[in-house]
């Protein structure tokens, strides 16, 4: 199933103007993000992931020295090829020009060789674990994952759990925003893939989708791209259920 707009969200941030003043893509009716201004934990654990050849994800500490990401974000469209370790480099709890810690990239290993072509389908594999060269944990603290099931999810629902996704959007690259209270609307593929409502754009490739409940935060997916389904803008994630055993991977 092929999907027109899947790759609204695949084209990493380079420009921020809209002078039409038209909406950006993936901003769903009101635009519902919040500007983050503090560091500390969770925030102090998603940062950008920077590409040298130019633009920008989002990504998040799971480990001392492991950050999750959107795979596609390591795609280099303009050479047709995926990008050395080398230009990636990882700025955690980055806000406006100042940050908590940073790293370049030692290593990362990807699921599929092939580029994204905007298939859904291939959504549940948008996603890859980059190995920095030194340990950011001790200054960012890292964010845990927890399952994402339908099982789950109405667990934490009952328990009060809060959705929070979080990012370096295209407009806000400079400072993280968050939209909280937005849904989880249904489960795909074997549960791996999941879609939602949640204001994202580009730049917010990769964000994490947080539960919150109490002080509490876990990770439960990452936003990959928004596409429109049955004429709806929808936000595509790649569910924790896909990528909580991470550490199996190559």
């Amino acid at each position: 199933m092929r999907l027109l707009a899947f790759l609204l969200l695949m084209s990493l941030g380079v420009s921020t103007a809209h002078a039409d003043g038209a909406k950006l893509p993936g901003i769903k009716g009101a635009d519902d993000r919040q500007l983050v201004e503090s560091s500390s934990w969770p925030w102090s654990a998603i940062g950008r992931v920077n590409r040298s050849s130019g633009g920008f994800c989002t990504g998040t500490l799971i480990a001392d020295d492991r950050v999750l990401t959107a795979a596609h974000c390591l795609w280099d469209e303009r050479r047709k090829r995926w990008l050395p370790p080398a230009m990636i480099h990882f700025v955690a709890g980055y806000r406006r020009g100042v940050y908590v810690a940073h790293a370049r990239v030692a290593s990362y290993a990807l699921l599929s060789q092939e580029p994204m072509r905007g298939v859904l389908k291939q959504a549940r594999d948008d996603w890859v674990v980059l190995t920095l060269k030194k340990g950011l944990g001790k200054a960012t603290g890292i964010i845990e994952i927890a399952p994402l099931t339908v099982k789950a999810w109405t667990s934490y629902r009952k328990e009060g759990g809060v959705l929070v996704r979080a990012g370096y959007s295209q407009d806000k690259g400079h400072i993280l925003s968050r939209h909280v209270g937005c849904k989880l609307t249904k489960f795909w593929n074997s549960e791996d893939t999941v879609f939602h409502d949640c204001d994202a754009t580009r730049g917010d490739s990769g964000s994490p989708i947080l539960i919150r409940r109490g002080d509490r935060y876990h990770l439960i997916g990452i936003h990959v791209a928004t596409a429109k389904i049955k004429g709806v803008p929808t936000g595509i994630a790649v569910s924790s259920h896909r990528f909580q055993n991470w550490k199996n991977n190559p």
